[in-house]
């Protein structure tokens, strides 16, 4: 009985001295590609490491000089100052987000494109608003534009094409011209007829002007400038027939128009 369970002791061992060896000998080869691979990756990170700390260093990639082009009012400086990409990494730009702080940075801007390419090189592409009126507050020594939608901007010193209004400037909540005003001056700038050019502004009259035999116009604010001058010109023939001539005359309100060779206002 002894010798019989020998032999079921050497069968069973043999298969696992066997297993044992063909293990060892293929797991030598498999450890030497894991090293191989192992390497491979420290190369690569070092690669990147060394490419990074270079885009980091170099001064070629960071932005120095911009180009601006579509800006025929507004300076160069301003829009690249509003831009906030002077000094900036390349790789930080964020052109979207440059376009939106110059248009919101910059009143007389409405449109912005910011294109950069490698290695620092950068474009901005302005739109310029166009401006319709001119405002002028001589107590304060400044002049602004006034476009179609409302927006005031600097002017520099060029005559708009539209009319020129001297007074306080009134601002709504939105820092813009009131619609009242805005309508008033669109209106008479779309007119086929002949209309001043010049207007002065009062807050609690509107928009005034003299005509050439010195005679004050109050015409207010607000749509309805055509039918008031219609009724301006109909009372314009109706004094000068009876050799009537006033200081002032208010045509605010079409149905009820005034005029008074006393008072002033």
């Amino acid at each position: 009985m002894a010798r019989k369970s020998s032999k079921r002791r050497y069968h069973a061992t043999r298969p696992l001295v066997l297993g044992r060896a063909r293990v060892s000998q293929a797991a030598g080869p498999a450890r030497r590609w894991v090293r191989w691979v192992q390497v491979g990756i420290c190369c690569v990170l070092a690669l990147v490491a060394g490419l990074a700390l270079w885009l980091t260093v170099d001064d070629r990639f960071y932005i120095l000089d911009l180009d601006v082009t579509g800006n025929t009012r507004t300076p160069a400086g301003v829009v690249c100052q509003a831009s906030e990409l002077t000094g900036l990494h390349i790789l930080w730009v964020r052109s979207d987000e440059a376009a939106e702080r110059i248009i919101r940075g910059v009143h007389g801007i409405e449109g912005a494109e910011v294109v950069c390419r490698l290695p620092s090189a950068c474009t901005i592409r302005v739109v310029e608003r166009q401006p319709k009126f001119m405002w002028v507050e001589a107590e304060q020594g400044a002049s602004w534009w006034v476009d179609d939608e409302g927006v005031v901007f600097p002017a520099t010193g060029e005559d708009s094409e539209g009319f020129v209004v001297r007074g306080s400037l009134p601002l709504d909540e939105d820092g813009k011209l009131p619609e009242p005003m805005r309508a008033a001056l669109t209106e008479l700038w779309a007119a086929d007829t002949d209309v001043p050019q010049s207007f002065d502004y009062v807050p609690e009259r509107g928009l005034i002007f003299t005509d050439p035999r010195g005679w004050r116009v109050i015409l207010g604010t607000g749509p309805g400038m055509m039918r008031r001058m219609q009724v301006l010109d109909l009372m314009m023939a109706h004094l000068a027939a009876r050799g009537i001539s006033p200081l002032y005359v208010d045509v605010r309100f079409p149905e009820a128009p005034y005029y008074s060779t006393t008072n002033e206002w």
